[in-house]
């Protein structure tokens, strides 16, 4: 029979981790004969093998694992591995753009470097790149994760240059198995895990197997102002023992701040509330240097989002012959997630000079010649009486693979599939917008954005008059599908000295797309503040790729592994009339490792390789978008005798910035290589070390902002005017972002693993010492030539992430009788925070300073300083345990972040909208409580 008792002990073998030891040798399954031992495939390889100690380095996360680490998601799973680092999570939906996506990234260059397979192939991508969506695979349905922590584009091809993730899913299950869940962190992020597993078949007696699994699971939201580190971005904090604050505030503000433009180009800018009240009202406050209030916006925030998730799986495997079986596998997923963010920030809102709103609120505090000078009136406004911003990302995904693997001509396995994958997210704004009636409204008094809140809320014209300005609809919806099919096949090769070599081979063709559609409203451009401009996409190509993979063993303690692959990347298609953008990419890549048996006790193993990557779809063939502003204020970059320049916001301020595709852009290349060794004396002990470098060339960025505006002669094509998407009667200069081939990254570590069995009287200790070390971490500016390098490692760098050196994890299992207790130790290291000017003080007794100003007079201001906070390592511990005394059923109450441990304060400015610490990085769940139930019947 095709899989025989020998290679499901193989399998069992690897699924408990015996993958990253050597004490595990086909000796051990030699009393059926030398020649019934099964060589089986693992990742990284497509040559099967008997030794589970090979060259690669491979990380097994097996069932038991996944259970000890307490977490209830796939994304949540990944966030405990080391090497783990620079993925997007599901705080990056709090306002970051991360649209209900999870991913996975390795070595923390980013998630497009790191491939994500399901049973061995690739999925439908999360949009027109390579990252993988990872709230699209329950974790209900995985049997184990295989991690290959090295480059492996020589043999899967583009976008595996950090490695590959590899979700197994059950392929056997013995009767069924009902499993309830809940987690109960303290006020607010509940959730609830339901799933049942059944099995039908024994593949080895029957030939036939069969696993359903189904997984629902849901979690609540979690406000900023239940968490005391999140709710508010007004903060107050000492440092070398002086007071200091930080205002991270919005001059969209409630209640709102009017700015002034006067007949000979001067400005103003004033809250009347404080012009009237002699102070801010709640939640907003003076920001050093401004003459208005800014609003906390911060308080009014969800800092975890809403799901939902609804999960099938199906896993068939039936043998049509002693040496051939056929596979299939098929997952639906419904995954939703609803994340609130603060209340719509209305930026410029153009009022009338004649409008009551003037009369009432901005006359009164001007002269009577300024009054009659201003020449144009704006408010900025926060629609906190509407409600958050509310957006729903509905993603419904549907794999399926179909296949054949087995033993042909008594030699030669073989393994062939063809899969299609399709992830279609619907995104749809639920409340918290405004549509076209809204600047309307205002300007004729009907919503009068320059009351207090309080004041606001009480005026039932206010209020009908917002809910009639409400725009709920649909956004847009975004399709990403794949078909491939695949053939690899390996067999004894040649006869060598030290014994036979084998060859792997193999070819794969898939095509890839992507389509964006808007819906009707949207494309109306009926939304408040959408401005228009943006477009529909339907983006495709195709690709295929062939290797060859050698194993050579040169002594009998010492082999080769030779890999080689070839690529084409087709031109990119625009199916909505454009024909192909750009041309046709090919590349070949390599990669050699070796493994050597040095002692009967210690694996030395390395490799060298090359990979490359091609640009995404959209960094190729996308239209001028607009997306968003820039990151920080400038001033006019362009001198007074060009014509743009009259254009220019006045002052500092942000520009309106768009992305344009680039249909020159030309593949990344890499470089990996690895060297490491596994000690292992015994089946109760093994180290493992490795040292690993990734440089990445050539890679596609977009120019930085600084640079482009600090010269503006190198990319003068790219400021445009363009009308302001808030105020289509006001035209702005604005600035293009279009990718070119210009950066380079480089990064070193050490990935190291301790295990330890300790067999007592009164039961077993099981020890796992994990970590991960990046001795460099370094990147070139973005966009900025020549080169000029910066990095990530240990502090808050320019790219907005932190890249920590050191992440050890640690977890004790001790069984005795019916019980089993785990201990988990989570540590990072500290960083630097981003070098931040905050003001001297408190918020209520700011510190002033006096100065003189352009005329030579005295002025007074507050008093500010630039500050750099050390955040401290960060350590959490949880615990857990089992208790099996009950047949057929295992119940387990654990308690994650058992100390509370709060996340440290931080002054950066992350993506999205969390203010005073960093929610990618942290837990800000707290303490948990969770009961779970296993029941087999």
């Amino acid at each position: 029979m095709l899989n025989s008792k020998v290679s499901k002990a193989v399998r069992l073998a690897i699924a408990f981790g015996a993958a990253s030891t050597v004490a595990l040798s086909t000796s051990a399954f030699a009393a059926e004969g030398e020649e019934k031992v099964e060589r089986i495939e693992v990742t990284g390889s497509s040559i099967k093998g008997t030794d589970l100690a090979g060259a690669l380095p491979i990380d097994v996360i097996s069932a038991e694992d996944i259970k000890n680490t307490g977490v209830t998601s796939v994304p949540d799973l990944i966030a405990q591995i080391p090497s783990m680092q620079g993925f997007t999570t599901p705080v990056s939906s709090v306002g970051g753009g991360g649209a209900g996506i999870a991913t996975a990234s390795l070595r923390g260059i980013g998630d497009q470097y790191t491939l994500v397979l399901l049973n061995g192939r690739r999925l439908a991508t999360s949009g027109s790149g390579s990252a993988v969506n990872l709230n699209n695979i329950p974790l209900a349905a995985v049997e184990r994760v295989e991690v290959l922590t090295d480059g492996a584009s020589a043999l899967y091809g583009s976008d595996a240059i950090a490695g590959v993730i590899n979700f197994i899913l059950k392929s056997e299950h013995q009767g069924t198995t009902v499993a309830l869940r809940t987690d109960q962190p303290k006020d607010g992020a509940e959730s609830y895990n339901f799933s049942v597993t059944t099995g039908l078949g024994d593949f080895d007696a029957d030939g036939y197997s069969v696993v359903a699994s189904l997984s629902y699971d849901s979690t609540d939201s979690l406000r900023s102002s239940d968490r005391d580190f999140a709710k508010t971005g007004f903060l107050e904090f000492e440092h070398n023992r002086n007071a200091y604050y930080a205002i991270n505030g919005s001059s969209n503000s409630v209640p709102g701040n009017a700015f002034l433009t006067f007949a000979d180009k001067t400005g103003k800018s004033f809250t009347p509330y404080e012009k009237v009240n002699g102070k801010c009202d709640v939640d907003t406050a003076f920001a050093p240097g401004d003459s208005f209030c800014s609003f906390d916006y911060t308080s009014k925030l969800e800092i975890y989002p809403e799901n939902e998730r609804t999960a099938l799986m199906l896993q068939a495997d039936f043998a049509l012959t002693d040496d051939v079986k056929a596979f299939a596998t098929v997952n639906y997923t419904d995954f939703a997630l609803t994340s609130r963010i603060a209340p719509e920030a209305t930026g410029n809102i153009r009022i009338p000079v004649d409008s009551v709103l003037f009369d009432k609120h901005i006359a009164p505090h001007l002269t009577a010649e300024q009054a009659e000078n201003v020449t144009a009136f704006r408010g900025r406004w926060r629609g906190l009486a509407g409600g958050n911003r509310t957006d729903e990302n509905h993603t419904k995904s549907f794999n399926a693979i179909l296949g054949f693997e087995g033993v042909v001509f008594d030699k030669v396995d073989f393994n062939t599939a063809v899969v299609y994958s399709k992830s279609q997210r619907v995104d749809s704004l639920l409340d918290g917008y405004y549509n076209e009636k809204f600047v309307d409204y205002v300007g004729a008094g009907k919503i009068d954005i320059f009351q207090s809140y309080e004041e606001f809320i009480k005026d039932e014209n206010n209020l009908k008059a917002l809910e009639e300005a409400k725009y709920r609809e649909k956004d847009d919806t975004t399709t990403t599908e794949s078909l491939s099919i695949d053939f690899r096949a390996s067999q004894a090769a040649f006869e060598l000295p030290a014994g036979e070599a084998y060859v792997g081979y193999g070819a794969d063709y898939r095509i890839n797309s992507y389509q964006k559609i808007r819906s009707a409203a949207n494309k109306s451009d009926r939304r408040f503040g959408d401005g228009g401009g943006d477009f529909d996409y339907d983006l495709e190509r195709a690709s295929y790729g062939a290797f060859v993979e050698l194993q050579l063993p040169a002594t009998e303690d010492l082999s080769f592994n030779v890999a080689t692959r070839y690529d084409t990347i087709g031109a990119v298609s625009n199916n909505m009339g454009g024909g192909d953008v750009n041309k046709d990419e090919s590349d070949t890549t390599y990669k050699v490792s070796f493994r050597y048996q040095a002692t009967d006790n210690i694996v030395v193993r390395g490799s060298t390789g090359t990979g490359f990557r091609a640009a995404t779809l959209l960094q190729i063939a996308e239209p001028i978008t607009p997306f968003g502003v820039t990151s920080s204020a400038y001033s006019c970059p362009l001198p007074a005798s060009d014509s743009r320049a009259q254009f220019c916001p006045p002052g500092s301020l942000q520009y309106q910035l768009f992305h344009l595709g680039s249909d020159s852009l030309k593949p990344e290349t890499s470089e990996q290589s690895s060297i490491g060794f596994v000690y292992s004396p015994s089946t109760d002990f093994s180290f493992e070390l490795d040292y690993w470098s990734v440089n990445i060339k050539e890679q596609v960025q977009r120019p930085d902002e600084d640079y482009m505006f600090n010269n503006p002669g190198l990319f003068d094509e790219r400021f445009i005017v363009a009308p302001d998407r808030s105020d289509d009667t006001n035209k702005l200069l604005s600035v293009i972002k279009a990718p070119i081939n210009i950066g380079e990254n480089k990064t070193a570590g050490y990935d190291w693993k301790v295990m330890l069995n300790n067999e007592f009287s009164f039961g077993q200790l099981k020890t796992m010492v994990q970590g991960t070390y990046i001795d460099k971490s370094q990147y070139t500016l973005a966009g900025v030539f020549p080169y000029q390098w910066t990095s990530s490692l240990g502090r808050y760098g320019v790219d907005q992430d932190v890249v920590f050196r050191n992440i050890v994890n640690i977890t004790n299992t001790l069984t005795h009788g019916d019980f089993s207790h785990t201990l988990r130790m989570k540590y990072k290291s500290g960083w630097k925070d981003a070098a931040t000017t905050v003001g001297k003080g408190t918020i209520a007794n700011p510190a002033t300073e006096k100065f003189f100003d352009d005329k030579g007079d005295e002025q007074t201001r507050f008093a500010t300083e630039q500050v750099q906070l050390a955040i401290p390592s960060h350590m959490t511990l949880d615990y857990k345990i089992d208790y099996s005394g009950i047949e057929n059923m295992n119940i387990t109450f654990g308690v994650n972040n058992l100390l509370d441990k709060a996340p440290p304060m931080s002054l950066a400015d992350p993506e999205g909208h969390l203010v005073g610490y960093e929610g990618r990085y942290y837990d800000q769940l707290l303490r948990t409580y969770y009961i779970s139930l296993d029941y087999t019947f």
